[in-house]
């Protein structure tokens, strides 16, 4: 499925929060500014993938208990990107430690180490990135129990 098959809708509060769209909300990013807490931007992005599952949800019309979905949240100072698993009743963390960006002016000069360091830092988490929307584009047309299952699987290895 080609990446521009999902559209990004932006809005500004405090900080950017981005949600990639379909027909439903699949993945929320909330960028985090240095001079807050980080624990600000992981309970805004929180709220805003509650609030999408549940917008989710009254989209589907499903009142039966047997729905399972799940959404993916991105929390970043473009620096440090953690990257979360939501499902109801259940955050996951992807890791501890953040994948990292480094930047620096030496960065800018394409022989140096530090512009090899750039470019792995965001190979890194665009992969990820990338992989994250596979998965939410593969899983569209998944059933809710092999959604559920697949997550358990996710959740067992951790």
């Amino acid at each position: 499925m080609p990446l521009d098959y999902f559209y990004g809708v932006m809005h500004k509060c405090t900080n950017t929060a981005l949600s990639f769209q379909k027909a439903e909300n699949l993945i929320c990013i909330t960028e985090d500014r240095l001079e807050r807490n980080l624990i600000e931007g992981f309970a805004q992005n929180i709220k805003q993938l509650e609030c999408s599952f549940q917008t989710n949800m009254r989209k589907r019309k499903r009142e039966d208990d047997d729905d399972f979905d799940y959404l993916y949240g991105i929390v970043t100072t473009a620096q440090d990107w953690y990257f979360l698993l939501y499902t109801p009743g259940k955050i996951l963390q992807g890791s501890k430690l953040p994948f990292s960006i480094e930047f620096s002016e030496d960065a800018l000069n394409k022989n140096s180490e530090e512009y090899q360091t750039l470019h792995n830092g965001v190979k890194k988490v665009l992969d990820v990135v990338v992989g994250l929307l596979k998965d939410r584009a593969c899983a569209e047309d998944d059933s809710p129990s092999k959604k559920k299952a697949k997550i358990e699987k996710y959740r067992s290895k951790k």
